[in-house]
């Protein structure tokens, strides 16, 4: 659990330490950060892998495809009431690992090696 320094406790300090480790009776004064549920991001994983960027030209020709990882979108959430709404809707606590694009060269390299 995360921790800070106390404050209240350290000015109540007549003298202070710096040698001593942290939380001790002479050290500085510590105190854990309590850990809060909420606000709470949520995700929505997309349907495909990847998506594809078409680039063009001024006279609007395919001059390139780029093949990209899809990303998740986000949600927050203020409390449990909005939580279970959402994962109802189809948002999951989890976030989404993109998957790396094809390599349309790997096809060149597969197989037994001709002669």
């Amino acid at each position: 659990m995360p921790r800070t320094i106390d404050d209240e406790a350290l000015s109540k300090r007549m003298t202070l330490d710096v040698s001593a480790p942290d939380g001790s009776i002479t050290g500085l004064p510590m105190k854990s950060i309590p850990h809060m549920e909420f606000p709470r991001v949520i995700y929505r994983h997309p349907k495909e892998p990847y998506r594809k960027i078409e680039y063009r030209n001024a006279q609007h020709e395919v001059v390139d495809v780029e093949t990209v990882p899809a990303d998740h979108q986000t949600k927050l959430v203020a409390d449990d009431k909005e939580l279970k709404a959402a994962l109802k809707d189809g948002w999951v606590l989890k976030p989404y690992i993109p998957v790396p694009p094809p390599d349309p060269n790997a096809a060149l390299y597969e197989g037994p090696a001709a002669n």
